[in-house]
């Protein structure tokens, strides 16, 4: 009885296909493919990293509608090397993906010849948010100059308590740190940092590496061509694709301090996966990291069953 029902079941199956056009057995049969590229095996510096927002009067309301970040060197010491950590930094690099259908003998070039241009593609952001033993601070009322105490007089005169009516008051600038965290300097937070107005009177000690973070600019958006990862494509049965990728000679520039040096020291690996149905494929053909050199690549394959 098993047996005939197990009949019963191949030929309602091969009537049912029987039933189905070509175009829909090989709608079947396709995967949905994608490819990511990430840098890994680098180092970045850590910060300790707050919110900065100047309230002088209080009311929990940024008195210029702005949030700062605020980072200072882990440890906080003198003549202390910065602490550096792990990061998968956004990095340029060249990719070409190409496919060998199963009715061909020949690969086709499924991306535009602008991916090959190094400067088009960044591998993702460092996007760590690391709690450590960072603790808030306190309330930071500064003294930043002189006026003259009357009824219509500037919340900031209105703090001093010792001024006589018309006669000369101190004025004071009050901020707030909250959400203390820590970053690294290639996280894109630190990368899109503003110079925070505590620079404005003690230049030396908010300055770079104490209060204004990184002073990179944005490398840009992450992915292919600006476009965001992964890369996309229709796999079919017995079809074979090929990925290739090479490092960019020089990291982006952006990713450089004040005084011209990289953010990050160590030379990257560059990373490719390749997921099918959104299955990590593990077994590939050749390789999918480079190697710590400048310029590197890697290239590897993948035939679909």
């Amino acid at each position: 009885m098993r047996f005939a029902a197990r009949l019963a079941g191949v030929l309602l199956l091969t009537v049912g296909l029987l039933g189905c056009d070509k175009a829909q057995i090989a709608q079947l049969q396709t995967q949905v493919a994608t490819v990511t590229i990430n840098v890994v095996g680098t180092d970045a510096e850590l910060f300790n990293v707050w919110d900065l927002i100047e309230d002088t009067n209080l009311d929990g309301v940024p008195d210029d509608g702005m949030v700062y970040l605020f980072c200072e060197s882990v440890p906080v010491a003198p003549n202390a090397p910065p602490i550096m950590i792990g990061v998968e930094p956004p990095w340029h690099h060249s990719v070409r993906i190409s496919i060998l259908r199963a009715d061909s003998t020949e690969f086709e070039q499924l991306t535009d010849d602008v991916y090959l241009n190094p400067d088009m593609n960044l591998s993702p952001y460092d996007d760590q948010i690391l709690l450590g033993n960072v603790v808030q601070k306190p309330n930071l009322t500064i003294m930043v100059g002189t006026g003259t105490c009357s009824t219509t007089t500037t919340t900031s005169c209105q703090m001093d308590p010792d001024c006589p009516m018309g006669e000369t008051c101190r004025l004071f600038r009050t901020f707030r740190w909250s959400n203390a965290r820590q970053l690294t300097a290639v996280n894109r937070n630190v990368l899109l940092a503003t110079s925070n107005p505590l620079t404005d009177f003690d230049a030396v000690t908010y300055s770079y590496r104490n209060g204004k973070c990184s002073e990179s600019l944005d490398p840009g958006p992450s992915g292919f061509a600006g476009a965001p990862q992964p890369f996309t494509f229709m796999l079919g049965k017995g079809d074979t694709i090929k990925v290739e990728a090479r490092k960019a000679l020089a990291p982006p520039a952006e990713l450089r301090d004040v005084v011209g040096n990289p953010l990050t020291v160590i030379e990257p690996v560059i990373v490719g996966r390749l997921q099918v149905d959104g299955i990590n494929i593990g077994s590939l053909g050749g390789d999918s990291t480079s190697g710590p050199v400048a310029g590197d690549g890697f290239s590897f394959f993948y035939s679909s069953r």
